[in-house]
């Protein structure tokens, strides 16, 4: 009974905690996933390559765009043309879906991830 209320005191705090640098390494290198832009709210798909390469596939301009992305610590950053570089921590908040938070903003949401490129 005490190992059951520990569990389940402390999973749901495990699963919002931020993710190290090798969990966001093994999280999207060679993976594509889905991206919610919460500021924005548009939906768009990713594809991380272990070769820094971060391929963005917009569905209303049935186009993919060519970026970077890189590790700073535990932060995912991305590169964008317009608006900039941005880092992110992120937090696992169950069901294979992670938040993004910048300057404790939480401005995306990743969801869906799979091996390869399947954009």
């Amino acid at each position: 009974m005490l190992a059951l209320t520990a569990f389940l005191l402390v999973g749901p705090v495990a699963a919002s905690d931020e993710l190290s640098a090798d969990e966001i390494k093994a999280l999207f290198s060679n993976k594509t996933f889905d991206i919610h832009n919460v500021k924005k709210d548009k939906h768009l798909k990713g594809y991380d390559s272990e070769d820094g390469t971060h391929l963005v596939y917009i569905p209303w301009k049935d186009k993919t765009s060519k970026r970077k992305w890189w590790q700073e610590g535990n932060m995912h950053c991305t590169s964008h043309p317009k608006e900039g570089d941005n880092c992110k921590t992120l937090k696992h908040v169950g069901n294979g879906v992670y938040h993004g938070v910048s300057d404790g903003e939480h401005t995306h949401t990743l969801s869906n991830f799979r091996e390869g490129n399947q954009l």
